[in-house]
């Protein structure tokens, strides 16, 4: 798989995080960062968890299977979430491990993962040979 093609996936990982951190936020009446915390906080770890994710499908895409990919996808997306609020406290840290926002942003990078190798093995360059 092309970087560019893994990173306008992962651009789209992101926008769409962002809309279901949305609906999840108005569905359940609360903010997807609990506290007094910079806003910035929320987009840095976002920005460390969509490397990761890219990462991951750069690596997956000439796999036979996307399924190591995918735990990676999800685990890491996870632990990224959790571990960039270690600096800020260790109130936070819990507050992500148990987040629906964390939850959902993990489990949506390994569907992207499973996805998009599906659609690379079926439409790329391998594809039409």
């Amino acid at each position: 798989m092309d970087l560019v093609v893994a990173m306008f996936v992962t651009v789209l990982w992101a926008a769409v995080i962002f809309a279901l951190d949305g609906l999840i936020s108005v569905m359940l009446n609360r903010d997807p960062i609990g506290g007094d915390i910079s806003p910035y906080y929320g987009i840095l770890a976002l920005l460390l968890a969509a490397v990761l994710l890219w990462l991951v499908l750069i690596g997956t895409a000439r796999s036979v299977t996307p399924w190591f990919g995918t735990l990676g996808a999800v685990a890491g997306v996870y632990l990224v979430l959790v571990a960039s609020a270690l600096p800020v406290s260790l109130v936070l840290v819990g507050q992500q491990a148990l987040s629906p926002f964390v939850i959902a942003a993990a489990l949506l990078a390994g569907l992207t993962v499973v996805l998009t190798w599906t659609l690379a093995k079926r439409w790329g360059p391998s594809a039409r040979s």
